[in-house]
This record gives structure tokens, C-alpha cells and sequence, in this order.
């Protein structure tokens, strides 16, 4: 009877644990949620504005904080010359020939960049489209083809400034030859750097010619150690 008894209940024990279920599930799946981002639409962003603006510098910047692809028309010729592409081909053999690369061309590389891998799964900064140059096309068909893109900008940025403000700008902008580094009047002029750094100075040597007020007045009252 207690042999009966004890494999009975052995039988119980080892079964319970099989028809016992957990009644919570974690809802948060790591998998499944890695499928979703990477089948998620990258974020996209369009800078407008006038030239000299500052929209390379924004596209820049929201290009590395977002890790997105940044669409420069300059260096989107480089990187198709280097790969020796149709259009990198086409281009290096007019500027060859001293001539400018038409918008065309320009246009036709900013659209077959958009459709890479790269952009449709780390999306694009772009800020050198639509074009105020209506040569090739009009304004009113260079954001009919944003429309009409597979991947369209979630964000518009419209940077404004007035023209005075972006003329002086402007002329105040120098090139450093060796790279085409492009530097703005703060950063080259030596007078504006020189006061800059008086700037600097000054409220160094108030913070100085307060602590000295301070000292004497302690000594005018005897506060100091003697």
C-alpha cells in the first residue's frame, strides 16, 4: 500500500508541472521587432531654401544624428566618376572638354541614388532638389517627381533668411583651395577672431577684478588669517 501510495503521488508531482500553464507572455518579442524596423520606411528628409542658405550644413548634421544617406550633388559626381558609371563616364568627359554637366544628368544621379539598397534602408537627407535653375525642367515638374518618388521625404525643412542677411554671408565665404573646404567670415577674417578672443578674455578678468573686490573688502574687515 505506501509503495502504491508513493508512486501515485510521484506520478502526481511530475504531471502538475506539465499542466500547470504560465498565464503571463512577454508581449515584447525581439525578433519580431527587428523584422518590423528593418521592414519600416527609413526616414527622409527635403531642405529647401535659397543658395548660401545654410542647407548643406542642416543636411549635414541631420545626416550623421539620424544616420541617414546624405545626397550631395558634388559628391554624388565624384562617387559616380570613381565607379565609373554611365554617368560618371558621360561626366568626367564634359568636364574634360570644359563644359558644365548639365542638369539632365544631374537629375538622372539623384533619382538612381534614390533608388538604391543604401538610401531605401538608411533613407536620405536631400537638399539640393528641386533646383531653382528651371533649364532643364520647371519648378512645378522637379516636385512632381518628389511626389512621385518610392521613398518620399517625411520632412520638409524650408530654411529662410533675409537677402541682405544671405549677401553678406556670401561675400564674407572663402575656399580653401587644397580641399574646397568652404569657410564662412568668422572663421578666416583675423579681425573677427581677434575679438572673439578679447570676448573671451574679458569676462575672465572680471570674474579676476571681483575676486580681488572680494579679498580686500575681508581684509578691510579682518576676516583674513593674519
Amino acid at each position: 500500500m505506501l509503495v502504491g501510495s508513493a508512486s501515485s503521488t510521484r506520478r502526481v508531482m511530475m504531471a502538475s508541472p506539465q499542466e500547470q500553464s504560465y498565464p503571463f507572455v512577454d508581449l515584447y518579442d525581439e525578433d519580431e521587432a527587428d523584422k518590423v524596423f528593418l521592414m519600416s520606411k527609413p526616414t527622409c528628409f527635403l531642405i529647401l531654401g535659397k543658395p548660401g542658405v545654410g542647407k548643406k550644413t542642416l543636411a549635414t548634421k541631420l545626416a550623421q544624428i539620424w544616420k541617414c544617406t546624405l545626397i550631395d550633388v558634388f559628391e554624388l559626381i565624384d562617387e559616380n566618376i570613381s565607379a565609373r558609371t554611365e554617368y560618371g563616364l558621360k561626366s568626367k568627359q564634359l568636364l574634360y572638354q570644359g563644359q558644365s554637366i548639365p542638369e539632365e544628368l544631374i537629375v538622372k544621379m539623384l533619382l538612381n541614388k534614390i533608388e538604391t539598397p543604401e538610401v531605401f534602408h538608411f533613407g536620405y537627407v536631400l537638399c539640393d532638389f528641386p533646383s531653382l535653375s528651371e533649364e532643364y525642367m520647371t519648378i512645378t515638374e522637379q516636385i512632381e517627381i518628389i511626389r512621385n518618388l518610392k521613398l518620399k521625404p517625411d520632412i520638409l525643412i524650408n530654411i529662410k533668411c533675409p537677402d541682405y542677411d544671405l549677401c553678406q554671408r556670401l561675400s564674407g565665404q572663402r575656399q580653401l583651395y587644397a580641399t574646397g573646404q568652404v569657410f564662412q567670415r568668422d572663421e578666416w577674417d583675423p579681425d573677427i577672431i581677434e575679438k572673439r578672443k578679447k570676448k573671451k578674455k574679458e569676462p575672465n578678468k572680471a570674474g579676476e577684478e571681483d575676486e580681488d573686490a572680494e579679498e580686500e573688502e575681508e581684509e578691510e574687515f579682518g576676516f583674513l588669517p593674519h
